[in-house]
């Protein structure tokens, strides 16, 4: 095995040089195995046929650059680079070999790196300008993307140019600032902190340190510890003596911890009342800390000791990074002049990275064309035992039937990882069902009793005769699930039951173990460079630990059943978002149907949001044009009653309506509602018919009417009878909205009509085919649930529009993501971007009409409330798509949120364990 990791290693060696900065053709690969082999003749054809597929997928990444919105700067970075040797860059240079070597990093992937860097370093501002320096701004990233590596990109090369203070702050819990130190000493410093904050003679170099070990930066945090001002008072160390070269702070953002670098950093200040070396202040998962409920470590708090950090410097740069155009800094502050006036508000530019091509995200798992949908499972069991406002002390006396699949869908999986030669690769398990350390501990409990009976029945089985092995039921359901064609594990492998269990099954168990990872435990409990050797084999389970920026290496199997409609919390909870090389086809997550629905709602937001950067890029936009875009996009209006929830019983909210699309997937679980509203749906039709003749068809839809008066549509919506999470429809706010707008004056209808559904409804005398839609009463009562909380089919707001407008349209949005679609699929793109479909807003286009589509449904009899009449009662929700306006300000909708009714649906989310014991 170690020859065939030193093969592979001096094959990527070939590589850079018969393909710099692109993906190697496969004859490339083969030629650089020949290449190779002489000097390791005991290599098989078999061996190098695995290299060459591992590598193909592991080089044929591409990253695009990013984009950025800024105000105006002079550019200074470029003059330094053609000023400077080589020589200068030390910190990059160094980094750059790290990346290619010990990160096997593609040339294309680090040149990208490169770029990014450069531009984001330029944006940070010049260290050693004249006067002072007060520059913000914001990264905006994907969960489990690489942020990282940028980041520490950005370290190295604000070392060169001349940054001396380099403070970066992770979340709020232990486990993960550890694991970015041990980053930062690998990517930056070069050297165990620990060790040398210990004093220990023989300084443990590492990661870039193994690369050139003449300078080092000084780390004054370590893996074992956060900041400590008595470890440096002892050590008579401040930064007159220690800034010949950076020193680096890795904090966790605790107020406490906060507040003794403060002291200790003001013993440090100059006449003039500053410290005069430059200040470079990296705020990761920047949005982190708003959930938390101790007054001292609030969000108010924590932002005003960064605040006053900031100030202590003469000259400083502030960059936040989140996961998520959702950022707090747009969204928390009361009024929009608040947000403006922020220090920390990204006034000076806001960069969007983008991902490389083979990261597996939001989009290629809840998206439109969602590549990897077939890797989401569906949990309708964990409820049960784990109600969604369960107690700590709630009893564990077994495990949901879906826990129990997902455990063994994890043991045949590192089966199948070892069949592919995987042996020492790190597989991971994430179980995430509960906030509650002690109910996590039941859980790990009962999982730990599982795995000791599974290996201990193998044990003792797995060398009999198949039917006499699989007479134990453990043996009989693995090999079930083995043979499952849900799974990729015997359509792939074509390996019989009885060889895998006599030869794979028990060495691919054996060394599983089962963790608990949260604030109580060791910080070491995921120590993946411990058993570098041999890859760990763990499956994790916690709550928020496994929630914020730690990364679970390996990451197979994810078992998540959480109720959050926070989006920021979300998608950090997301730890399955990453890298997956080797292993695409068998990842899976469990999940509920309700989580995927909003996952796909918050990646469609998202995305908007993404685009308009673009949109705004093109157009010389400015950072706080963005902030306002934001603070405007309706997805705000459930971030702030989550927010504002425990001290308002109303906000207001001013939110635009420009271009967007919207639906009412969630309906009061009434009787007397439901039949209400469809009565109200039936008369506001017929109103329709009265006043403006009978339906014209439109494509292939019969019921179709264009300019109706605005009155008839917001007589409706006073009538119709919404659930309080249908926030967008908030019936006071729409009325207002739709009269103040002249272009909303007449509207089309549409009444959609499915076509598998047999006749059941008629309206004077026109039918109506309800679409058929699974319902889930959890947690909201009755809501639509699927892969997109969606109740219509995407794109139906194409109808109003002539074959030229659709065209129009269509052909607008291609060119949005053409960039995109180029950069992930590379030649295909042109095909993919001609078979694309297209979402709501593609179609809401200047000078159309407004649209409203109503939808006749009929629930799975399973999920009906009570009293529901199969045969005669139908559940009416509908869309609303409101056109892009022709005047260039929005006009906005102002939306009053009546806290106490939503306070019943948004459940808490804080967690007990993220609370950390402060030094």
């Amino acid at each position: 095995m170690a020859d065939l990791m030193f093969f592979e290693k001096l094959v990527r060696t070939c590589i850079s040089t018969i393909a710099p900065n692109r993906a190697p053709k496969e004859d490339e690969l083969l030629q650089a195995c020949n290449m190779v082999k002489p000097m390791l003749p005991d290599i098989t054809d078999t061996e190098i046929d695995t290299v060459i597929k591992k590598l193909q997928s592991a080089l044929d990444v591409e990253m695009d650059i990013g984009i950025s919105i800024e105000m105006p700067y002079t550019p200074w970075l470029n003059a330094l680079k053609a000023k400077e040797s080589s020589d200068y860059w030390y910190y990059w240079n160094r980094y750059v070999l790290y990346l290619e070597e010990d990160m096997q990093r593609p040339s294309n992937i680090i040149a990208t790196i490169d770029n990014v860097s450069d531009k984001i370093v330029d944006l940070a501002g010049n260290p050693k300008s004249e006067g002072t320096l007060h520059r913000r701004g914001l990264l905006i990233g994907d969960v489990q993307s690489g942020k990282t590596a940028n980041y520490i990109a950005i370290m190295n090369k604000a070392a060169d140019v001349g940054y001396r203070v380099i403070i970066l702050l992770t979340g709020t819990v232990e486990s993960l600032r550890r694991q970015t130190q041990e980053r930062v000493d690998e990517g930056f410093i070069g050297r165990s902190s620990k060790a040398y904050l210990q004093r220990n003679s023989q300084t443990l170099r590492k990661g870039v340190g193994l690369k050139d070990a003449n300078r080092f930066a000084t780390g004054f945090t370590t893996e074992a510890s956060d900041f400590k001002k008595a470890t440096l008072n002892s050590m008579n160390v401040n930064l007159d003596n220690m800034t010949k070269e950076p020193v680096v702070f890795v904090l966790k953002k605790n107020a406490k911890t906060l507040e003794n670098l403060i002291g200790w950093l003001e013993d440090n200040k100059k006449s003039n009342g500053k410290i005069n070396y430059p200040l470079l202040l990296i705020d990761d998962e920047a949005d982190n800390a708003s959930i938390n409920t101790k007054d001292d470590n609030n969000p108010t708090t924590i932002n005003r000791h960064i605040r006053t950090l900031l100030g202590l410097f003469k000259s400083s740069s502030y960059i936040a990074v989140t996961a998520t155009p959702f950022a707090n800094i747009f969204i928390l502050p009361e009024k929009t002049e608040e947000m403006e006036n922020d220090d920390l508000f990204p006034s000076d530019y806001i960069y969007s990275l983008d991902a490389p091509t083979n990261y597996i995200g939001s989009n290629e798992l809840f998206g439109d064309d969602a590549a990897y949908s077939k890797s989401l499972e569906t949990l309708n069991d964990a409820g049960d035992y784990f109600p969604y406002k369960h107690k700590q002390d709630i009893p564990v006396n077994s495990l949901p039937e879906s826990l129990y699949s997902a455990l063994r869908y994890f043991v045949l999986a590192n089966v199948a990882r070892d069949i592919n030669g995987d042996k020492t690769a790190h597989r991971s398990m994430l179980v995430n069902v509960s906030r509650f350390v002690a109910v996590q501990d039941k859980i790990s409990r009962k999982i730990n009793e599982w795995l000791f009976e599974c290996i201990q029945d193998i044990k003792h089985y797995c060398m009999l005769d198949e039917e006499d092995a699989c007479k134990n039921p453990i043996l009989a359901a693995l090999r079930e699930d083995w043979y499952n064609t849900h799974y990729p594990f015997f359509e792939k492998y074509a390996i019989p039951w009885e060889i895998i269990q006599k030869e794979y099954l028990y060495s691919a168990v054996s060394p599983i173990e089962v963790r608990t990872i949260n604030q109580k435990s060791s910080t070491k409990m995921l120590d993946y460079a411990m058993y570098s050797d041999t890859g760990l084999r763990v499956i994790a389970v916690g709550g928020l630990s496994l929630s914020r920026g730690l990364t679970l290496e390996g990451l197979m199997v994810s078992y998540f059943h959480r109720n959050t409609q926070m989006y920021d919390t979300l998608m950090q909870m997301g730890r399955w978002f990453g890298y997956r090389a080797g292993y695409e086809d068998l990842f899976r997550i469990w999940m509920p149907d309700d989580a995927i629905g909003w996952y796909a709602h918050i990646t469609q937001a998202s995305n908007e949001l993404r685009e308009e950067i673009s949109r705004m890029n093109r157009l010389g936009a400015i950072p706080r044009e963005f902030g306002l875009k934001v603070r405007a996009h309706p997805t705000t209006l459930i971030i702030t009653a989550k927010n504002k929830m425990k001290h308002s019983e109303r906000v207001e909210r001013w939110i635009t309506l420009d271009g967007t699309f919207f639906e009412t997937p969630r309906f009061r679980p009434s009787i007397d509602t439901i039949r209400s509203n469809r009565n109200k749906t039936d008369n506001f039709l017929k109103d329709i018919i009265a006043q403006c003749g009978n339906p014209v068809a439109n494509g292939k839809q019969p019921l179709f009417w264009n300019n109706v008066p605005s009155n008839i549509v917001c007589d409706y919506l006073s009538k119709y009878n919404n659930h309080p999470m249908n926030m967008e429809a908030n019936a006071d706010t729409l009325i207002n909205y739709i009269k103040k707008n002249e272009e909303f004056k007449t509207w089309d209808v549409l009444v959609y009509t499915s076509k598998s559904s047999e006749i059941s409804h008629k309206i004077c005398g026109w039918p109506i085919r309800p679409t058929k839609r699974p319902f889930s009463r959890k947690p909201v009562p009755y809501s639509v649930y699927g892969t997109k909380l969606r109740i219509g089919t995407m794109g139906l707001t194409k109808y109003g529009l002539t074959d030229k407008q659709k065209a129009e349209a269509e052909d607008n949005f291609r060119e949005y993501k053409r960039s995109e679609y180029e950069n992930k699929y590379g030649s295909a793109a042109e095909e993919k971007l001609k078979k694309m479909s297209f979402p709501d807003r593609a179609y809401l286009v200047k000078g159309r009409n407004p649209i409203i589509i109503i939808h006749y449904l009929l629930p799975d009899a399973e999920n009906a409330i009570d009293d529901f009449d199969m045969n005669s009662d139908l559940i009416v929700g509908y869309g609303m798509g409101f056109p892009r306006s022709a005047g260039s300000e929005p006009i906005y909708a102002v939306y009053y949120l009546n806290l106490v009714e939503q306070r019943e649906y948004l459940d808490d989310e804080i967690e007990e364990d993220q609370f950390d014991d402060e030094d």
